[in-house]
């Protein structure tokens, strides 16, 4: 009969022998319920940090830049502003060109500048980096505007909505993440438990994994919380994991 619960496993799999037992011979599934909990639980701490950056930059730094941002139109895939073109916004901290708006076809590369955006009369280009410049063109459009108003609007949603759109992105992002890897760490589980001479199915091994796997986790959200960084710190939860794994399927061939 099952000893522990998934509420046992964010203490317990920092240390016990038996729960780890447990898990591997008497626990059912995969286990990736469990890790799929653990990983919208974690991820509230990072989603509460980001959403408080993003209030800051919109509030603070945000204005600086927006108000820059002259009125533009696009009909029928062709932008048009009143301004006196080329027409360059300017990041306030770094006194660097971070755009550029030009309709009058007299810039039409980014190349020679430190501008990561151009606005020409029928495309958007950008600079992802010193190698990579895409090009949108924006023949679909048929008509839209944007002006200072507009922005602000916007800007203001996404200050108090930010995080309700992103969690679920974060929460998506990282469990396809640890899925994967989970799936290579059963793998890996295998060959330890030909080591330890016994035999686990590989869904033994799976739920094993994602208890090996908490530890470094929840050590990671703490660490990410207090805003600490380590060098090699993903070798370390690496080797962390891979240790735990071990140790799961060593307890698991030894008798209670």
């Amino acid at each position: 009969m099952q000893k522990y619960t998934i509420f046992h496993a964010p203490l317990m799999s920092f240390f016990s022998l038996s729960f780890y037992r447990d898990v591997g011979l008497r626990w059912i599934g995969t286990g990736l319920a469990y890790l799929l909990l653990l990983l919208t639980i974690c991820s509230i701490p990072a989603l509460v940090k980001m959403q408080l950056s993003i209030s800051d930059f919109i509030s603070n730094k945000a204005p600086a830049i927006i108000y820059q941002i002259p009125s533009i139109k696009i009909v029928n895939g062709e932008a048009s502003t009143d301004i006196a073109q080329s027409y360059q916004i300017i990041d306030p901290d770094s006194k660097k060109v971070i755009a550029i708006v030009d309709t009058t076809s007299n810039t039409i590369s980014l190349q020679g500048t430190d501008a990561k955006i151009l606005l020409t009369k029928t495309d958007v280009i950008s600079k992802k980096n010193d190698v990579e410049t895409r090009t949108y063109n924006l023949k679909i459009i048929e008509n839209f505007s944007i002006d200072l108003k507009k922005i602000v609007i916007w800007l203001d949603m996404f200050r108090k909505f930010a995080a309700f759109f992103l969690f679920p992105f974060i929460v998506i992002g990282s469990f396809i993440y640890r899925t994967m890897q989970l799936l290579i760490y059963g793998v890996i589980g295998l060959l330890f438990a030909e080591r330890c001479k016994t035999k686990l199915t590989y869904k033994a091994l799976l739920r094993l994994s994602a208890m090996a796997v908490t530890p470094p986790i929840i050590v990671g959200t703490i660490l990410e919380i207090a805003g600490i960084k380590f060098p090699l710190l993903g070798l370390i939860f690496f080797m962390a994991a891979m240790i735990y794994l071990f140790i799961a399927v060593k307890a698991v061939s030894n008798p209670e």
